[in-house]
């Protein structure tokens, strides 16, 4: 039999059925009522890819799964609970909860463990999917950003040992709040620090055409070469996510407020904060928050400003899903190219 034809079924205890086609490591969850719908599924799809979970570092202990096979775990409030053991913790068992957007008590995961960052490429570049990747708060945090860099799609989790330990249940007690949980385990940007970083360190070790996809690094080049204009350009050329754009504030706020005193930035303090304030009301558009945008377009601004933002309120009519947000886009244009003629 031909593995595309080849299924693995669980029956749940909660009266669901996992069926797992196996040649796509995809899965469909049927409910009494039929197939279910994951919340925030795309296009309403009822297949689901399989999870692949990574876990990165030596003091990591994952003999209790099935490494690089298909196992089953517990969903608890929509999320995956993925057990592991940490050298940190001795035999304590402690806990990451993944979102999952499924009501089914059980589902399936596959789940790595690698000891070293070039066993993780090595078995990337072999065709290894990765969706999440698992590291300890001492992973060194240049390789952390030069992953982040590479697989700016790969979700990263930090496990903070501290953090950890104090929440871990202990033997027959209740798992800690869910609030809890979620807060010590950061996904994402807000466990890349750049600002640890020096972006001109990471080029030396690799072309820039490797991270040319990743617009928080080009940000973080082109201002140490106080490139401002190709800075600008990033809102135009990438559909910027709004925790890039805050990201990007970051580093110009550290440039701004100058602690070091250098003598090469005190020229530029106006133009950076021209493009701070650029990328804020940016960051108002790309988040709708249309009550503070237009509070700001009544107390207007300078002439580039307005520039800036017309040229990104242009590029977000076009990418507009739906005729409300057109339409809203188009008046905030029209307003903002009032105020480029009145400063003009």
């Amino acid at each position: 039999m031909e593995l595309d034809s080849l299924y693995e079924e669980r029956k749940t205890p909660a009266g669901y059925l996992v069926k797992v086609r196996l040649a796509k490591m995809s899965y469909v969850v049927f409910t009494s009522k039929g197939p279910e719908v994951p919340k925030g599924a795309r296009n309403q799809s009822i297949v689901v890819p399989v999870p692949r979970i990574v876990f990165l570092g030596e003091d990591f202990d994952l003999s209790h799964f099935r490494l690089g096979e298909l196992s089953f775990v517990n969903v608890k409030q929509s999320k995956l609970v993925i057990p592991y053991q940490h050298s940190s913790s001795g035999n304590e068992v402690r806990t990451i909860f993944l979102n999952s957007g499924s009501e089914c008590d059980i589902l399936p995961v596959m789940i790595y463990h690698y000891n070293r960052i070039e066993e993780l490429l090595q078995a990337r570049e072999s065709g290894v999917e990765m969706h999440h990747l698992v590291l300890d708060e001492e992973f060194p945090r240049q390789d952390l950003v030069a992953l982040k860099i590479r697989f700016p799609s790969l979700n990263m989790l930090i496990i903070k040992r501290k953090v950890a330990q104090k929440i871990g249940p202990g033997a027959g007690a209740p798992p800690p709040p869910k609030e809890v949980l979620e807060k010590s385990l950061r996904e994402d940007s807000s466990i890349v620090d750049f600002n640890k970083v020096r972006a001109t360190d990471l080029l030396e070790k690799g072309n820039l055409n490797m991270h040319s996809m990743n617009p928080v690094f080009l940000a973080r080049v082109h201002l140490r070469k106080m490139e401002l204009e190709k800075v600008k350009q990033l809102l135009l050329d990438f559909a910027l996510k709004p925790e890039e754009v805050a990201f990007i504030r970051t580093f110009l706020d550290v440039m701004v407020r100058n602690e070091d005193d250098k003598d090469e930035l005190k020229g530029w303090t106006s133009k950076l904060q021209n493009l701070d304030e650029g990328f804020r009301l940016a960051g108002l558009i790309l988040e709708t928050k249309e009550d503070e945008f237009e509070a700001e377009l009544d107390k207007g601004f300078s002439k580039d400003i307005a520039s800036m933002v017309y040229a990104l309120l242009e590029k977000e009519q076009d990418r507009a899903t739906s005729k409300e947000q057109e339409i809203v886009l188009w008046e905030w244009k029209l307003r903002a190219k009032r105020l480029f003629r009145k400063t003009a």
